[in-house]
């Protein structure tokens, strides 16, 4: 398998993932579950961005931009996450 088709897969794989915790996000009406969920959903499709940037070579874009993106979201969500939970 090449850079190109495993980005595509990856990306694929990621925001497969993460839609089913947006659709969540959208249908919840837990405000806190709702905050994580959304979270860990923008993560993962931000993340399948990441895989897509760098299986096109795109090293700039994906360590300058989509990297830094995903590492907040997912700093976010531990922290937010610890700070609430699940009640």
């Amino acid at each position: 398998m090449d850079l190109v088709t495993g980005g595509i897969v990856l990306f694929t794989i990621m925001v497969a993932a993460g839609i089913i915790p947006l659709i969540m996000a959208l249908r919840v009406k837990t405000h806190s579950l709702r905050i994580l969920s959304l979270l860990l959903g923008l993560f993962a499709v931000v993340h399948g961005f990441y895989h897509l940037a760098f299986g096109f070579q795109q090293e700039l874009l994906a360590d300058a931009v989509f990297e830094p993106v995903s590492l907040l979201l997912l700093i976010g969500l531990g922290a937010y996450y610890s700070k609430v939970g699940i009640a």
